[in-house]
Formats: structure tokens, C-alpha cells, sequence
């Protein structure tokens, strides 16, 4: 899906470079916000840490570095899903344009349902304040000795880039009159659809420069995986129920 959200994007020049506006200019604070928080990080974890101001010198270095690079990680992770929402948000216009683009290839929408720009954001904040929640868990089971190195960074790699791939087809599912919850139980349905296509794009979109062009090949992405799914979905229904 996201190579030929890709092929998409790179035949129109066009949409490429109105989808890449709103995500270089939310990409640059992000950016800036992540390099921000590494600088300042020692000096926070110190003072949110002052119980281990007694301790031998080692375990506390381990302690406030390990902090250190959790919370540098899971803000990354977090702001990833922010860039997202944010980056959706003020270029809703052009990425609306790119999925109309897909859909009318596609044969259009029927039915199309009237989507509201502040609906749209809604869906994406819940999204984002369920990837808080889950990164704060993962950024405590980081502290699980061999299990926090090894499992957990992949689980949250998995389950981010899937929260991920709810905001990028928040268009054309919300064209279609489905709710957050449908989506959500949609996507759950096809998971492996859906991280085929949202694990690649999120963590393109974990090199700053590579985000840029990756959003709107993956607003395009997004709406031809909607279809996919959607077709998916009638042929199930389709089958004789034994």
C-alpha cells in the first residue's frame, strides 16, 4: 500500500508537494522538541529523582540514564503520533485532495458521509492520548531485565504504528460514516493488513527528513488500504455462514 501510495504521489508532483508542506513545517518542531528534551533531560531526571541523590554514585548514574533514555524514547514514539495528528490537522485540506485523488481512481465513495474538520481531530487526539498511556507502560517495562530490551521495543513498535495507522485513514473511513470505535475494531479485524501498511510508514516516519515525503504517500497509502479493507470485509460477509 505504501509503495504505491508512493507511485502515487511521485506522478503528481503536485499532491507530493502540498502533502509535504504541513509536514515539514510539524516535523521541524518535532524535532526540535525531541533534540530540546535530550539536552534538558539529565537536568529533569535529576530533579524528579532526588530519593537517589544517597545512592552509590553507580546505581544512580544507571538509574537517571536509563530514565534518561526511556523518556527520550517514548517521546520520540509519543511525538511520532503527534506529528501525525498535528501534521493531519493543519494540511486536512491537501490530504483530503490526496485521498479524493485515491478514491476517485478507485471508483469514488458512495454515499460519501460530510466529514467535519474538528470531528477528524477528535478521532486523531484519542488516538494520540491512548498512545500516551501505552508508551508510559512501555517506558516502565523498559526496566525488565532482558524482556525491556528485547520484547518491548518490538510490542511498541507494533501497537504504535497501529495507533498510527488509525490516524492516516481517518479520511476516507470518516467519508464512509465510520466512528473511531469502528475503525478501531476494523483495523483489529485486519491487523496484519493494517500493520503491513502502518508498521513501514511509522517507522519511515522515525527519520525526520524521510517523515516529509512519507505523509503523503501514506495519506494515499491509508485510503487505498481503507478500500482494501472494506473489500475485505464484504467478502466475509459475502460467505455462507456454516
Amino acid at each position: 500500500m505504501l509503495l504505491r501510495g508512493f507511485g502515487i504521489v511521485l506522478r503528481s508532483p503536485r499532491l507530493l508537494l502540498l502533502g509535504a508542506l504541513p509536514a515539514l513545517i510539524t516535523g521541524s518542531l518535532l524535532v526540535a522538541a525531541v533534540i530540546a528534551l535530550a539536552v534538558w533531560a539529565p537536568d529533569l531526571i535529576a530533579w524528579a529523582t532526588p530519593f537517589a541523590d544517597s545512592w552509590d554514585s553507580t546505581a544512580r548514574e544507571l538509574l537517571r540514564t536509563g530514565l534518561g533514555i526511556s523518556a527520550v524514547v517514548a517521546t520520540a514514539a509519543v511525538g511520532l503520533l503527534v506529528f501525525a495528528a498535528v501534521t493531519l490537522a493543519i494540511g486536512a485540506p491537501f490530504y483530503e485532495r490526496i485521498a479524493e485523488h485515491v478514491e476517485r481512481k478507485l471508483g469514488g465513495v458512495p454515499e460519501q458521509d460530510v466529514t467535519t474538520w474538528w470531528q477528524d481531530t477528535a478521532d486523531n487526539a484519542k488516538v494520540v492520548g491512548t498512545g500516551v498511556l501505552v508508551d508510559a507502560v512501555f517506558m516502565l517495562a523498559d526496566f525488565i531485565p532482558v524482556v525491556g530490551s528485547t520484547v518491548v521495543p518490538v510490542v511498541a513498535a507494533c501497537t504504535n504504528a497501529w495507533l498510527f495507522g488509525l490516524e492516516l485513514t481517518v479520511v476516507p473511513f470518516t467519508r464512509r460514516g465510520l466512528p473511531l470505535a469502528a475503525r478501531r475494531a476494523l483495523l483489529g479485524r485486519n491487523r496484519a493488513m493494517a500493520l503491513g501498511f502502518a508498521l513501514p510508514c511509522y517507522l519511515l516516519c522515525l527519520v525526520p527528513l524521510v517523515a516529509i515525503v512519507v505523509m503523503p504517500a501514506a495519506t494515499a497509502g491509508g485510503a487505498l488500504l481503507a478500500h482494501r479493507m472494506l473489500e475485505t470485509e464484504a467478502a466475509r460477509a459475502a460467505q455462507p455462514q456454516s
